[in-house]
C-alpha cells in the first residue's frame, strides 16, 4: 500500500468521521487497513516507554507502524480542517444530493464485503450480520435531541463519540447528535472553549484506545462472527444516509420524493456506487501485483 493510497483513506475517513450518519470506522473497514489501524491503536501502552529507551526513535517508529500511522493521520487532520467543512456546507445546501453519493458508496463497497464473506454469511454466522444490521437500524432511527451539558459530561461524550469512530456504521458525530452534544461541541470549537475540548480529548483518547483494544481481542478469537457483525452494521447504517429523510423519527423519516427531486441524487449514487466499485477492482488489482 502506497503512501498516497494510506493519506487518501486518511482523507476519507476525516470527511466521515465529521458528517453524521457516516463512520470513519466505515471507510477504514471497506478500504481494507481496519486491522492494520487497530494494530497501530493497540500498540499505544505503557511499554512504549521502554521500547523508546531500548530501540530509541527509530524502533518507536517502527514499532508503531510509523510509515502509515503518519501519513492516515496527516489525512485525517486535513480533511477535518479543510474538506470536512465544505462537506457540511455542502450537506446544509444540497442535503440529498450528497446522501445520495454516500449511500452509493458505501452500498458497492458493503456488497463487496458481502461478496467476501458469503461462505460464513450461508452458515449459522448469518445472524450475526442479522444482529449488526439491526442495531445499527435501531440507533439510525431515533430523533436526534439538544441539550446543554455540564462539564462532566465532555469526558464522557469525548469516550463514547470517538470509541463509536472504530466501529463502522457508527458514528460518532451521529452518537453527540442523538445525545443533543453535537451542537454545543461544533459551539466548543468555533468559539475556542480549550477547557470543553480538552475533557472531550481526554476522554475520546482513553475510550478509543479501550475500544481498539476489545475489537481486536475479539477479532483473534470470533473473527468471523465479528466480521459478519461490521458488515450487517454497515449494511443497517444505511438507513442514516438515505438521500430522502423527511422530518421526524422512526420509518416516517424515510420516502421517495413526488416530484422532480429524485433524480439527481438517484444518479449521484449511481456514480457513488460506480466509483466504489472501482476504487475496489483498482485496490484488487494492485494486491494481485504485490502477490506475484
Amino acid at each position: 500500500m502506497t503512501i498516497l493510497g494510506i493519506w487518501v483513506r486518511g482523507l476519507a475517513m476525516g470527511v466521515a468521521d465529521a458528517v453524521p450518519g457516516v463512520s470513519g470506522g466505515t471507510v477504514a473497514f471497506l478500504t481494507g487497513i481496519y486491522g492494520r489501524w487497530l494494530a497501530v491503536l493497540t500498540a499505544v501502552r505503557p511499554s512504549l516507554w521502554g521500547v523508546l529507551r531500548r530501540e530509541g526513535v527509530k524502533g518507536l517508529w517502527a514499532h508503531l507502524d510509523g510509515s502509515f500511522v503518519l501519513p492516515l493521520v496527516v489525512g485525517i487532520v486535513m480533511s477535518v480542517v479543510t474538506l470536512a467543512h465544505w462537506i457540511e456546507h455542502w450537506l446544509t445546501l444540497y442535503p440529498e444530493r450528497v446522501w445520495g453519493f454516500f449511500f452509493g458508496l458505501v452500498l458497492a463497497m458493503g456488497l463487496h464485503l458481502v461478496a467476501d464473506l458469503r461462505a460464513a454469511l450461508i452458515s449459522r454466522h448469518g445472524l450475526y450480520f442479522v444482529f449488526g444490521a439491526v442495531l445499527a437500524i435501531a440507533i439510525g432511527l431515533q430523533t436526534p435531541t439538544a441539550t446543554t451539558p455540564a462539564l462532566w459530561i465532555w469526558p464522557f461524550a469525548g469516550a463514547m463519540a470517538l470509541s463509536a469512530m472504530l466501529l463502522p456504521g457508527i458514528s460518532g458525530s451521529f452518537l453527540l447528535l442523538l445525545t443533543g452534544l453535537y451542537p454545543a461541541l461544533i459551539a466548543a470549537v468555533t468559539g475556542g472553549d480549550f477547557l470543553v475540548l480538552g475533557l472531550f480529548l481526554c476522554g475520546g483518547a482513553l475510550g478509543i484506545l479501550s475500544m481498539a483494544h476489545l475489537l481486536k481481542w475479539l477479532l483473534s478469537r470470533f473473527e468471523s462472527q465479528v466480521m459478519c457483525v461490521l458488515t450487517g452494521v454497515v449494511f443497517g447504517a444505511l438507513i442514516r444516509v438515505w438521500p430522502w429523510q423527511a422530518e421526524g423519527g422512526g420509518f416516517e423519516m424515510l420516502r421517495l420524493p413526488a416530484d422532480g427531486t429524485f433524480w439527481l441524487p438517484f444518479g449521484l449514487a449511481c456514480i457513488g456506487f460506480v466509483g466504489g466499485w472501482l476504487a475496489l477492482w483498482v485496490g484488487g488489482q494492485n494486491e494481485m501485483k504485490e502477490a506475484d
